[in-house]
């Protein structure tokens, strides 16, 4: 009878945590993601013709000296000469020294790109805004075909998936994007050449700078990336609006945004990875090593090397650093959240293609290594790693979400990546010293452990089941005491 009445107990732990998680959504969802603060000032633009570009405050409007309106407006007409004054300027030169868009080795960099991209490199020329460089491409007569765009130096505030993304934008004489190129970023290799072979850049070329909203399909599998690249491009050209493109064509840019939304084929791949998450809960699939071995093979091809979609921890702290998700990303988010609250973290025991490899060299690997500390001390080391990168990518390193090895292995950048050599290492060493990454270097893991151990209740009676992949618990060496 007592049994009875405790396997009728509300799992109020599970219950409490999936309350929260929806409160979490249905905010960021009404209220968008968390942005960063807005600059404080607000300047107005003044091309002088005379000198370099200046910004002007609401006070600096120079007196109209020599007229009558200018000496009756003053407060001591007729009354008493007035001291001369010293006007108080507020004015700011725009140069290196007030904008990193102006340095030195800025640039360098712009003439640099400009020449790649143009037609005819020896017609190019230098020029400088308010608050950027930029260059033209000239014809034989010296009439200008196309502006060359650049937001190195400008795109802080603007990040992909590792950092600010520098793009390279074109835009000929009739107000359209002619061409949008990646320059320079800390983005995986890997999702970036996914990005260029999905014909992701194309979809720029005639977009007009007409101060309309514009929708581009993300690539799945390197969505952030997207993102970062269609909201550099938009921010790019809010900088340029006035100078230099209003003085060039006749378009009015105000408003221009270019969003990168989910392509119509994101419910299937929603589905798709549904179908794991549903599959690893079946009891029939857990207990049948050869069920689960076509599982976690699936995983690895399609997760893996097809999507290369791997989930990380910098999913759930992109709400809060202004990045908003996709519909594709919030599902698998939604899946992998559900699956560490109510399966005891199935996605990292089941799911993840990068521990589904290490599991199947553990099942092949004849013999294994015990390393010579305890479980406490791994869980401890990747709980601090966990710690330190999410307090410098909130703090605003932002590159240091690059952290994770399976990105470049399961892209195969044999040659344009230390990172796969380091993977692949990572991967080879955890053969003998099973699950070695999922153990002790693993944040995204740390924090779904985390969650399903807070989920838990206080006593949990029977044993613990493993995977019946890897035929071993995840964690071999035993806690002393």
């Amino acid at each position: 009878m007592v049994s009875a009445a405790a396997n009728l107990r509300l799992p109020w732990q599970k219950l409490g945590l999936t309350a929260l998680a929806a409160v979490a959504y249905v905010f960021f969802w009404v209220n968008g993601p968390l942005q960063e603060p807005q600059p404080v000032f607000e300047f107005q633009e003044h091309m002088s013709g005379f000198a370099e570009p200046i910004r002007f405050g609401d006070e600096t409007q120079t007196s109209r000296f020599g007229l009558t309106a200018a000496r009756e407006e003053h407060p001591y007409y007729r009354i008493m000469t007035a001291k001369q004054r010293v006007p108080r300027l507020f004015a700011v030169i725009g140069d290196a020294r007030t904008n990193p868009g102006l340095g030195a080795d800025v640039a360098a960099m712009v003439l640099s790109g400009a020449k790649a991209v143009a037609a005819n490199p020896e017609n190019v020329v230098l020029k400088t805004a308010l608050d950027m460089y930029y260059a033209e491409e000239q014809d034989a007569a010296g009439n200008v075909v196309q502006l060359y765009l650049e937001n190195t130096g400008l795109n802080k505030d603007v990040k992909g998936y590792a950092g600010p993304i520098d793009v390279g934008v074109t835009v000929g004489m009739d107000g359209h994007i002619r061409s949008v190129r990646h320059l320079r970023s800390m983005e995986t290799t890997s999702y970036l050449a996914d990005i260029e072979k999905a014909g992701f850049y194309g979809q720029f070329e005639n977009m007009p700078l007409d101060g309309q909203s514009y929708e581009v399909d993300f690539v799945s599998g390197a969505s952030l990336t997207s993102e970062g690249i269609a909201r550099s491009v938009s921010k790019l050209v809010s900088v340029a609006r006035e100078s230099p493109l209003e003085v060039y064509v006749d378009t009015q840019a105000t408003g221009f945004d270019v969003k990168a939304v989910p392509p119509s084929t994101w419910i299937l791949y929603a589905a798709l990875i549904g179908a794991l998450f549903l599959g690893v809960r079946l009891r029939r699939v857990r207990q049948s090593r050869r069920l689960s071995l076509a599982l976690a093979v699936l995983s690895i091809l399609y997760l893996g090397f097809y999507a290369n979609n791997s989930f990380t921890y910098v999913t759930f702290l992109q709400p809060f650093l202004g990045t908003g998700w996709s519909y594709l990303l919030g599902a698998y988010a939604t899946m992998v959240l559900a699956g560490a609250i109510w399966d005891g973290n199935s996605y990292c025991r089941h799911v993840c293609p990068y521990g589904n490899v290490q599991r199947l060299l553990t099942r092949i690997m004849p013999f294994r290594g015990k390393l010579p500390v305890s479980n406490r001390v791994l869980d401890g080391l990747r709980w601090a790693i966990a710690v330190a990168l999410c307090i410098g990518i909130i703090s605003g390193l932002r590159d240091w979400a690059s952290y994770e090895l399976f990105p470049d292995l399961f892209g195969i950048e044999v040659l344009d990546s230390m990172w796969f050599w380091l993977s692949l290492a990572v991967v080879l060493a955890s053969a003998y010293y099973p699950m070695l990454w999922c153990r002790m270097l693993c944040p995204t893991g740390a924090i779904l452990d985390g969650v399903a151990s807070a989920a838990r209740a206080r006593k949990v009676r029977g044993p613990v089941r493993s995977s019946a992949l890897a035929g071993i618990p995840v964690t071999t060496e035993q806690t002393p005491g």
